[in-house]
């Protein structure tokens, strides 16, 4: 198995704490090499988790033509600038969700992408989880009958001060960083655009949205509500699909790796379903890995990222973000 030489822009969080952990056990990544925004800290990574350079800048990093691809875990108004430069380096690139402020940036960055011949994925690593695709696939294959609702929900703990998050020009609030969650859930497992969308939101001092309500309905009949926001004092995610011969009752939290579970449940009885799942992130890099050395698709497609943006830009003007 060929291994990817992987580089990281950046030195954020959610790198440090999910996605490198993750690549370092993806059975066709090798940590390449890690760039900050300061040599002191792409050192701190490299020494921690193993990268053979560090660089102390992002134009260096995509400069090194040993590199093949690169993971963007950068604030999400910076996401396209660096698409755009990754890819005119040559280099395919996973990038974290959202990955576009709008779905105009987003054309931006996958005609780019295919400008250079280079693959583009999102970020989504719960959507490569075994049991979520499992689950998806037997809803599609009518395991709960016409699905007639879909119930999402993923609440957090307010973030600290300070935290990008909080900074509505940078791309924060929680549409942008956990509704897309819920949003992506609905568009997966239903494959069409809502015909009708509506949302209201809470909006903190700093501006952005701290949670917010959605109603979409389908040409199909289905309906989506669901819910994001940074105002739990504990962590909540739900997943709950409603057909009209039986519902699904995931007990999955977004992003979850170990035992995940799931039952159909109807009159006549439950089924159960378990699964060992490993890290999500491990399974994203590799399927990316994949996609560079043996010609797979990606499964996070263009226009799945692009029906994904344009949902989240119209929920955003219903809330007159």
């Amino acid at each position: 198995m060929r291994k990817i030489n992987w580089g990281v822009l950046g030195t954020a969080g959610i790198a440090y704490d999910q996605t490198i952990p993750g690549m370092k056990i993806a059975d066709n990544c090798n940590l390449y090499a890690i760039a900050g925004r300061n040599i002191e800290k792409a050192d701190d990574f490299k020494n921690t988790f193993g990268f053979e350079k560090a660089y102390g800048s992002y134009e260096e990093l995509i400069a090194d033509e040993n590199v093949e691809a690169v993971y963007i875990p950068l604030p999400n108004h910076i996401h396209v600038e660096w698409i755009k430069k990754a890819a005119e380096a040559g280099k395919h690139i996973l990038c974290e969700k959202p990955m576009a402020m709008n779905k105009e940036e987003l054309k931006e960055a996958f005609d780019t992408a295919k400008k250079n011949n280079v693959i583009l994925m999102e970020a989504y690593a719960y959507l490569h989880n075994d049991a979520i695709c499992a689950m998806v696939e037997k809803i599609q294959n009518g395991a709960v009958g016409k699905v007639r609702l879909i119930e999402s929900s993923f609440i957090i703990r307010p973030p600290k001060d300070g935290d990008i998050r909080w900074i509505k020009e940078w791309g924060g609030g929680s549409v942008y960083d956990v509704g897309c969650y819920c949003i992506s859930l609905a568009q997966r497992i239903l494959g069409e655009m809502p015909e009708s969308i509506d949302a209201i939101a809470h909006f903190a001092e700093s501006g952005v949205d701290d949670f917010c309500q959605m109603l979409f309905q389908y040409p199909s009949g289905a309906m989506a509500a669901l819910e994001c926001g940074f105002i739990a004092g504990r962590r909540s995610d739900r997943m709950v699909i409603h057909g009209d011969k039986a519902s699904l009752w995931a007990d999955i939290a977004f992003n979850q790796q170990g035992l995940c579970a799931f039952d159909i449940r109807s009159d006549e009885g439950s089924e159960h379903f378990e699964y060992n799942v490993k890290s999500n992130y491990a399974l994203e890099v590799e399927q990316l890995g994949r996609c560079i050395a043996d010609g797979e698709k990606p499964h996070v497609s263009e226009e799945f990222s692009l029906a994904v943006c344009d949902i989240i830009d119209r929920v955003l003007e219903k809330i007159n973000y």
